[in-house]
């Protein structure tokens, strides 16, 4: 478990363009390393099963990781689960737990990576989750040669997971690293989520700052169920945490409207979030215009040259 304290963090801040720099280095370096241990098994592997919860970065780290491969002329297929939920209609009406795995079309989502490793071209679903359809269909084509990444927070279930282990390398993706505040108490990385989803979706889907904190408590739930206990199915595991990223969660999250209206002490306290409001008020707001537009933190206050 790594910890960095808040007087670090402040230290570092005096040249703050030096502070992100070098923190997107190492997430480069990780990004570096989990390529070369992908590229040495790809003759029996050619799959990377890519999760992490919400708020995790996973999205972003997928997309970094087709990059740099690419980058080296291998031909990379991303997959993002999230296009394979069964629409809403066709679900068992029993079936109310929407973080539950089995809102997966499992067999659609195998059969795709299969069909993309034996070279054929494929037709992905495109779900739109304000209807809870599939609103269309891209086409991808495959190739023997190819990495498939196929990214989302149930891949590395045993429901998906069994299914693709043979050909597989799971990979998990999450903040780890702990903050140490300046009276000794320790902001988890469960927190931190939060705050990147506070700032997504306030600014992508309308989402009060207590909304997503409600619904964070669900959908952590359904981590604990769901995703933590098959994180050892993971061959790589990638810390997603920066740094510099309480300094910038500062600046975004000072930037919204009510907010010190919404998040009251009372409120702050009765979901867990007192000590992290300590670490966003404790840090000075990051100014520097030098954030890489392909930096994970940018998945959740945007500016991002990916799309989401």
């Amino acid at each position: 478990m790594r910890v960095i304290d808040l007087e670090n963090i402040n230290e570092a801040m005096r040249n703050e363009t030096q502070f992100v720099f070098r923190c997107e280095e190492v997430y480069h370096d990780k990004i570096s390393a989990a390529a070369a241990a992908i590229l040495a098994s790809r003759s029996e592997r050619p799959v990377v099963a890519l999760t992490g919860p919400s708020g995790s970065g996973k999205t972003t780290t997928a997309m970094r990781l087709k990059e740099y491969l690419e980058n080296l002329s291998v031909k990379v297929c991303l997959l993002h689960m999230d296009n394979f939920f069964t629409p809403l209609n066709l679900r068992p009406k029993e079936l109310t737990d929407w973080e539950s795995p089995l809102c997966v079309n499992i067999d659609g989502l195998v059969s795709t990576v299969g069909q993309l490793m034996d070279g054929r071209e494929v037709e992905v679903p495109v779900y739109d989750f304000k209807t809870g359809e599939i609103g269309g269909y891209t086409k991808m084509q495959g190739d023997p040669n190819a990495i498939i990444i196929a990214e989302g927070i149930h891949m590395l279930n045993p429901l998906i997971f069994d299914k693709i282990r043979g050909v597989a390398t799971g990979m998990y993706v999450a903040p780890r690293t702990r903050i140490i505040t300046s009276d000794d108490k320790i902001v988890r990385p469960e927190q931190l989520r939060v705050a990147r989803r506070m700032i997504r979706d306030y600014n992508t889907r309308g989402h009060s700052l207590m909304a997503t904190v409600e619904r964070a408590e669900s959908v952590d739930r359904g981590e604990s169920k769901y995703i933590q206990p098959y994180k050892s199915n993971a061959q790589i595991n990638i810390d997603t945490f920066m740094d510099y990223e309480p300094c910038i969660l500062a600046k975004y999250l000072g930037q919204i409207p009510r907010f010190s209206e919404e998040l009251t002490a009372e409120f702050l306290e009765q979901h867990g979030l007192t000590d992290l409001m300590k670490v966003v008020r404790g840090v000075p707001p990051l100014h520097t215009p030098y954030v890489p537009r392909n930096s994970l933190v940018r998945e959740f206050v945007g500016g991002s040259c990916y799309e989401y």
